[in-house]
């Protein structure tokens, strides 16, 4: 028997088949390569590969080494994630940025110098790259421990601070903003021209919180066409979304949908999760929405966070985790743009196990402006969360709305679990 069927037989001492991470890091060892952890491949049955992930073929599968030796091809668009296991996060350095871009995803760095529009970063990701101003939204400023905080986020993504499209806004240490213009950003400092005082003044990169760049220098928001895309994982919180061209001695080539006639290489190690926009089954979590609506009466306003609850923990329900889902505050409406393309929408809802016995809301689910599902009342101290399955053939713009129930709101911390459409 050769070596590969050996594995391929491979069996524990109470002669159930053995583990699959074991056998590909003796197959590995065998070979003559440092052992690694295999990824996990989750595929949309909730059925499990473990391999190493080597290649993709031009028409969209991916080429996966299996245990026993064999390689198998995977299409993308039957993946849900690929999970690399192993990977330790990266720890933030101070003086680190992460960019927002406005067609998708998040970078972290370290700025080196402008050129013009031109930015160029540091990055652990996929080391030094040059980024259009044009792409962002803006930046947040990461401290050492801790978080950034909602106004820098707010800042970025909405409205706060803003006075003209044709202006920039700093937000500086101390929660106050400064309107004016970009001139030059440096390792160490950003100089703004503000109208007011009629000079240039500098901030230091380490005191600032958040810097939300002008709407008028920005690309246009580019609609998902449904195509199947990739999201990339990195250790240092980094997320791209693009297309996968190449997979070569554990390098991936991504062009980033920002600029896709810049390929970013980036190596297998700072790899941590990669998810598929476009496959069988698309959570909405990895969607962008296309109008969002939310108002309290009581409690402070906690915008909708995609894979945590509105709080920032976990999502749960019931002490179920979820990887996967929506997180709000009632009253809310996240509306996404489907585009006739999917046939059934799936979520567990209901209040998340933080809250207790607290909170009650009424879930409904739109497709169009029609109400397609509207639950009884859900209340925190429910034994199990609910399952929705509602039909979404034909719908272009479906909605997610949580109100109140007829009572205070300070418990309203409502879960969608793994709010997802098949097609």
């Amino acid at each position: 028997m050769g070596v590969l069927a050996r594995l391929g037989a491979f069996k524990s001492r109470d002669g159930r088949d053995g583990h699959p991470t074991i056998g590909l890091l003796i197959l590995l060892t065998l070979a003559g390569t440092i052992p690694v952890h295999p990824e996990e491949i989750w595929l949309h049955n909730n059925d499990r590969v473990y391999g190493l992930v080597q290649a993709v073929t031009p028409d969209g599968k991916l080429g996966v080494l299996l245990p026993t030796g064999e390689k198998k091809h995977i299409p993308l668009q039957e993946i849900i994630a690929i999970r690399f296991l192993g990977r330790s996060p990266l720890l933030i350095q101070s003086g680190t940025q992460e960019f927002q871009f406005v067609n998708g995803g998040r970078l972290r760095g370290q700025i080196v110098g402008n050129h013009s529009d031109n930015l160029k970063v540091q990055t652990a990701f996929s080391g030094l790259i040059d980024l259009n101003l044009s792409h962002l939204k803006g930046f947040v400023g990461l401290p050492l421990i801790g978080f950034t905080g909602r106004k820098a986020e707010e800042l970025v993504e909405g409205e706060r601070g803003r006075q003209s499209r044709y202006m920039d806004v700093v937000l500086d240490r101390r929660g106050s903003t400064v309107n004016g213009v970009v001139r030059k950003i440096e390792r160490t400092a950003l100089h703004l021209d503000i109208d007011d005082i009629l000079q240039v003044k500098p901030f230091k990169v380490l005191y600032l919180k958040g810097v939300r760049l002008a709407d008028a220098g920005r690309d246009p928001h580019q609609p998902w066409k449904g195509d199947v895309q990739i999201f990339v994982w990195g250790r240092d919180g980094s997320v791209v979304l693009g297309n996968l061209s190449k997979i070569h001695l554990g390098r991936w080539t991504l062009s980033p949908v920002w600029n896709p006639k810049s390929p970013l290489v980036i190596d297998f190690n700072e790899i941590s999760l990669v998810q598929v926009l476009g496959g069988r089954v698309q959570y909405l979590s990895q969607l962008s929405p296309s109008q969002v609506k939310e108002q309290t009466i009581l409690a402070p306003p906690q915008p909708y966070k995609m894979d945590r609850s509105c709080q920032g923990d976990f999502l749960s329900i019931s002490g179920k985790r979820y990887p996967w889902g929506i997180g709000v505050h009632a009253d809310s409406e996240i509306t996404f743009d489907l585009g006739a393309r999917f046939k059934e929408f799936r979520a567990d809802i209901g209040i998340a196990t933080g809250m207790g016995k607290r909170g009650s809301v009424i879930f409904s689910v739109l497709g169009d402006g029609k109400e397609l599902y509207k639950s009884p009342v859900v209340k925190g101290s429910d034994s199990s969360p609910r399952e929705v399955s509602v039909s979404v053939q034909g719908v272009k713009k479906l909605a997610l709305k949580v109100t109140n129930a007829n009572d205070l709101d300070l418990g309203d911390v409502a879960n969608w679990g793994s709010a997802r459409v098949l097609r």
